[in-house]
């Protein structure tokens, strides 16, 4: 699945115009994607499911960093949520990578 079409579908999703910033945001969720699901792509089957979530993620500002668990100000101490805004969204997805995966 080439990443213009997910970017053009999660645009359209959230009524968003093409920008340099959003297409980043989008472009680095896909990536984040890839890596928590231990693949080397988004498959075509995959689509729906990884636009529903990249959307999500871009209106809930999980890419800007609302994964703020906690905050304090003296000292300065910030708490990251460490769930994975895709848990359990697309779980299924997911590569279970065993020894012989790793000794390729």
């Amino acid at each position: 699945m080439q990443n213009e079409q997910i970017i053009e579908a999660v645009l359209k999703m959230n009524n968003q115009e093409e920008n340099d910033i959003v297409k980043l945001k989008i472009e680095a969720l896909i990536n984040e994607i890839i890596f928590y699901l231990n693949r080397d792509k988004i498959e075509d089957y995959m689509f729906a499911s990884v636009v529903s979530v990249i959307s999500d993620c871009l209106k809930f500002s999980v890419a800007n960093g609302a994964n703020i668990q906690s905050y304090s100000e003296g000292d300065i101490s910030v708490s990251f949520s460490n769930l994975s805004p895709f848990f359990g969204r697309l779980d299924a997805f997911k590569v279970i990578k065993g020894v012989d995966d790793v000794q390729k």
